[in-house]
């Protein structure tokens, strides 16, 4: 395709004669544009001029192009008349230059004369009247349509010919890939005929294919094959039906000595009435993991879609996941990892000491390799963090945070363990522990800089009752010692518990408010009498209601000013329930009146954005409080409905998909 040389066109902006003012076409309500043609050499090419004349600009006089289109045989472009444009040039299809028009429609538009109509089909040789009432504007339409496909087709082919290049030297996958599938991935069955009366049951292990014998097979029951040694689920031929399963794993393989490529998979399982079953799989993805010269990792991902163009299936980017808070089977990346090949693989590349198998190893769960690839070039400290086994700090930095949000729980400047995670050699082994998380790891920061020597038992408390998050326990920890915190807050529950359904997270929410409300009224909490009141709830509610509410309203200007903001990280809906954050102070301060709690408190918090809250509501009666969140370096801190009362297990689910789906990306 060759341009059109706009400098030569400007000579023929104008026709050789104006038409004349008083042509009865310029006084037809329903033409928009009157056009004229002619024939012109520019550039030595044989270009058609089409002027388009506004009947509307004709009425007050101005009769002057408003377009001028330059149509070759393989391009076409228009030059914009008037002084108010900003873009003189534009590339548009005859349909698409009055951007006012929502719907084109030939019938506004009209030839000067007979002789400019016929002046259309006869430059074109290849352009035919495709019915015996098309027009020269639907004959030019559909040329420049036909010139826009061909020029999209010829673009994708080149994008094609580049993923097909990108894609030429890769490796055949493991031979032994379905057989992987079928022994470590995919869950095992014992497919066996039973016998009336008999003790034994001989059938066939789905994982290696072997014929076994089982002692009391039951239906659905579950066992240990004796050969392979994996767990199956006993099927009897007689009641079973059809079996069906389907995974997604990845594959590592060298891409070349800088850069890994990740494969994708996805297995099916077929196991019809009667049959041991068939494993299938096919390569969705492959992502392309690299080092820039600057050092940082980059990532190239393709999928593979259904157009080849006789090329390739292979498009750019991820597979689109098409709508959302639903599973894509075929745009998931999370998955088992193919094992077997990684130490060969990885040797002499930047991820050689990566530890990837050692972290898959110890979550004991799928994952998604390119993330973990991509931030261990960016975060080092994760190879240690691995030999540490610290899974769950390592999956936070990596799946939560980010290279960007990192130093927000680790020094990444740090030159060792002290530094690095800011705590104590001796306090590993507390962070060593199954149950333990990042709320763990600020919570040891805070005893540690309130000169408290923490223990086992009281992470152990801490973690039981999953309390370990800082906010909670921050202020409490100014003011007394961990095993005086974990007697009182076991005190309240026993005594709130009673009268109430709320666990020990409410109970400790409940004091930190009301060492905040203490504060805020200058009460002297180097008194234990003020410390621990022996009813905690009476004596928060009575700090409450003298904390002065009318004075929330210099606070609206903040609160509202970042409604929007949080509308768009936050905001949620589905199971009948809703997500949305409040309007103004006084907004917040009405939540808790109704609901009966102290949201109304926490104004100037938000106010300052040292906290979010957010209402839960009723889908079908959003104005009315239902429930109240707050946020706390994006976790949830607590979740409150009327009365204080805990999230019913129908709100409790909500919340939790809500985490999942909008709080994680939102990190």
């Amino acid at each position: 395709m060759r341009r059109i040389n706009k400098n030569a066109c400007r000579r023929y902006l104008f026709p050789a004669e104006a038409p004349a003012p008083d042509h009865g076409l310029f006084l037809v309500k329903q033409i928009k544009f009157v056009v004229r043609t002619s024939v012109q050499i520019i550039d030595h090419r044989r270009i058609l001029v089409l002027y388009l004349y506004s009947t509307e600009k004709a009425a007050h006089g101005t009769l002057a192009p408003v377009f001028t289109m330059f149509q070759a045989n393989d391009s076409f472009v228009t030059y914009v008349h008037g002084t108010e444009v900003k873009t003189r040039w534009r590339t548009s299809m005859l349909c698409n230059l009055n951007r006012q028009n929502y719907c084109f429609s030939s019938q506004e538009f009209a030839f000067y004369s007979g002789t400019d109509e016929e002046r259309v089909f006869a430059f074109f040789k290849s352009l035919k009247r495709s019915t015996d009432h098309e027009t020269g504007i639907t004959a030019i339409a559909r040329f420049q349509g036909n010139l826009r496909y061909e020029q999209r087709l010829r673009r994708e082919r080149d994008r094609k010919r580049a993923i097909q290049a990108r894609m030429r030297n890769l490796r055949p996958l493991p031979r032994d890939l379905k057989e992987w599938l079928r022994q470590e991935v995919f869950p095992a069955y014992f497919f066996y005929d039973s016998k009336k009366g008999s003790k034994s049951a001989e059938g066939v292990c789905s994982a290696c294919g072997h014929t076994v014998t089982v002692e009391r097979a039951k239906y659905n029951s579950t066992g240990i094959c004796p050969h392979c040694g994996r767990s199956f689920v006993m099927k009897s031929n007689k009641k079973r039906g059809y079996l069906w399963n389907r995974t997604t794993a990845s594959v590592i393989q060298k891409y070349d000595e800088n850069k890994l490529i990740v494969r994708i998979i996805k297995g099916y399982y077929d196991a019809p009435k009667g049959g041991v079953g068939q494993v299938e799989y096919y390569e969705k993805t492959r992502v392309i993991i690299g080092m820039s010269p600057n050092g940082k990792p980059f990532e190239e991902a393709y999928y593979n879609g259904y157009r080849s163009l006789g090329i390739t299936t292979w498009e750019n980017g991820y597979h689109p996941v098409m709508y959302f808070y639903q599973s894509n089977f075929n745009a998931e990346t999370c998955g088992f990892l193919y094992c077997r090949n990684l130490d060969r693989e990885l040797v002499g590349t930047p991820w050689q000491y990566c530890q990837l198998k050692s972290f898959y190893e110890g979550i004991q769960d799928e994952m998604q390799v390119a993330p973990y690839l991509m931030n261990y070039r960016m975060i080092p400290a994760i190879e240690f963090f691995v030999k540490l086994k610290l899974y769950w700090l390592v999956s936070h930095l990596i799946y939560r945070l980010g290279y960007k949000e990192a130093s927000t729980v680790i020094n990444l400047q740090g030159k060792n363990l002290k530094e690095v995670l800011q705590i104590e050699p001796s306090d590993l082994s507390i962070l060593q522990r199954p149950t333990t998380s990042v709320g763990s790891l600020f919570l040891l920061r805070k005893l540690r800089e309130e000169g408290h020597s923490p223990d086992a038992e009281f992470f152990d408390w801490a973690e039981r009752h999953n309390i370990c998050n800082s906010a909670l326990m921050q202020r409490a920890l100014h003011y007394t010692t961990p095993h005086k915190l974990m007697r009182y807050l076991g005190r309240q529950f026993v005594t709130q518990g009673a009268t109430s359904p709320r666990n020990y997270g409410d109970v400790a929410a409940d004091y930190r408010d009301y060492l905040d409300f203490c504060e805020r009224l200058h009460y002297d909490l180097t008194n234990e009498f003020v410390l621990f009141p022996r009813n905690l709830k009476r004596a928060h509610d009575r700090a409450r209601s003298m904390i002065r509410v009318n004075e929330v309203k210099q606070y609206d200007a903040q609160i509202a000013a970042s409604e929007e903001r949080l509308k768009q990280l936050y905001q949620f809906s589905a199971d009948g329930f809703v997500v949305m954050p409040p309007h103004t102070a006084e907004e917040i301060v009405t939540e808790g009146h109704k609901l009966h709690h102290c949201v109304g408190s926490y104004v100037e918090t938000v106010a300052k954005g040292n906290s979010v809250v957010l209402f839960v509501r009723r889908a079908k009666a959003r104005n009315t409080p239902f429930y109240t969140v707050e946020l706390c370096n994006g976790q949830i801190v607590q979740a409150r409905g009327k009365h204080n009362c805990s999230p019913t297990p129908k709100v409790k689910r909500f919340l939790d998909t809500w985490e999942k789906k909008v709080l994680d990306r939102a990190a």
